[in-house]
């Protein structure tokens, strides 16, 4: 079955919100590859119009956001469309069972202009699905820099070359909590220190202090 595009994001999925064309076509159908939805301008002319498959960002690299070690989230990039070009981040879940139509049994979240923000999401579900009871305990979050920058003159040769191989990551490390007046979960602002060049694959959220990854240990904040 075909169904309409949103008539405001015609380049998302109608179904899953996943960014599956760039400049979308009035005469062609497309299929979502994230939960296998096909959609179009015009539906009733299926028949008559081109069906495309598209390869949309479900499709690449993952940025795992895991809590306490244990996976519960992940990341992913996205351009945007027209006046959202700019990077932004999607926030999604690992689910088993609310959502079982989408491919790999995930649940998408939110869309967030930054990195901190996206997992500030994954951390407000986590208040929800690992307790028995609502917990609004503030976490650690331990965020990728991508604004960091690797190459600077001063930048040791040694410290390069972990860049170039994968091995370093930069991050910044601090503590995500309920804001006192909306109340959703945010990157409190003071807390963060930026520009800890660690391990690669360290990204997550973590409880206590001491579940923290030990080469970031000596930044934990105090939660």
């Amino acid at each position: 079955m075909v169904i309409n595009w949103n008539f405001d994001k015609p380049h998302r999925c109608p179904r899953c919100h996943t960014n599956t064309v760039g400049s979308p076509s009035s005469w062609e159908v497309y299929s979502c590859c994230n939960c296998g939805t096909r959609f179009a301008r015009f539906p009733r002319l299926q028949r008559a119009l081109r069906h495309v498959g598209i390869t949309c960002e479900a499709c690449t690299e993952r940025h795992p956001v895991p809590v306490d070690g244990h996976v519960f989230g992940f990341l992913r990039h996205h351009a945007g469309v027209g006046t959202a070009a700019r990077r932004q981040f999607e926030a999604w879940l690992h689910e088993t069972d609310e959502v079982p139509d989408y491919r790999d049994r995930v649940r998408y979240l939110n869309t967030l202009t930054s990195r901190a923000d996206a997992i500030a999401e994954i951390a407000e579900w986590q208040t929800f699905c690992l307790h028995e009871e609502e917990d609004r305990s503030p976490v650690i979050a331990v965020v990728v820099d991508e604004g960091y920058e690797r190459w600077g003159p001063k930048t040791p040769l040694m410290v390069r070359d972990g860049f170039v191989d994968g091995s370093l990551e930069v991050y910044g490390i601090g503590i995500m909590g309920p804001h006192p007046r909306r109340g959703r979960f945010h990157a409190v602002p003071g807390t963060f220190t930026w520009g800890l060049i660690t391990p690669c694959g360290l990204e997550g959220l973590y409880s206590q202090p001491r579940l923290l990854p030990e080469a970031l240990l000596p930044y934990a904040p105090q939660t």
